[in-house]
């Protein structure tokens, strides 16, 4: 009987698994193959390059591969475009659209893909939003972009409380 140590044990573990990969073809049939082009089924996946995610299968993405956005609306009572103190949080009354799902603000959108650009939509029945469209790119992962929208009252509100006061 043949006596091997620990780390010796390690690397014929690795020969072993390299030949039986080698035995067994290490890879898709010829049948497949074509079943491959006749569905136009797309061959991705884990990235087979060594042995380790042969064996154990690829890392999953980290949460911190994806970016986070962060949208607020808050109601800009001097018009200079910036959150000053006193200026109230207008929460539930403005919607924004961000790849075709609608969020109530505020509004916390994790797991966006490093890379990609996405239109930025708001509304609102009750305000005027200033920032009705805007183009969010995601340049490096891990990123955490904060977004305020300022909103006014609408001309047409404040002419019809100004009339109401007279």
């Amino acid at each position: 009987m043949i006596k091997i140590s620990g780390s010796m044990a390690s690397v014929a573990m690795i020969i072993f698994c390299m030949t039986l990969f080698n035995i067994t073809g290490g890879g898709q049939s010829a049948w497949a193959d074509q079943a491959g082009t006749e569905f136009n089924i797309k061959n991705e996946g884990v990235n087979k390059d060594n042995i380790f995610n042969l064996i154990f299968g690829g890392a999953p993405l980290m949460p911190t591969e994806n970016a986070t956005v962060i949208i607020d609306a808050y109601l800009d009572e001097n018009n200079n475009q910036q959150w000053d103190s006193g200026e109230k949080s207008l929460e539930n009354t403005v919607l924004c659209v961000l790849d075709e799902i609608e969020y109530a603000l505020p509004a916390f959108i994790p797991g966006l893909e490093n890379g990609t650009n996405y239109a930025l939509k708001c509304t609102s029945n009750e305000y005027e939003p200033s920032l009705k469209q805007k183009n969010i790119f995601i340049k490096k992962r891990g990123e955490i972009i904060k977004i305020d929208v300022p909103c006014r009252v609408p001309a047409s509100q404040t002419a019809m409380v100004t009339s109401e006061a007279e």
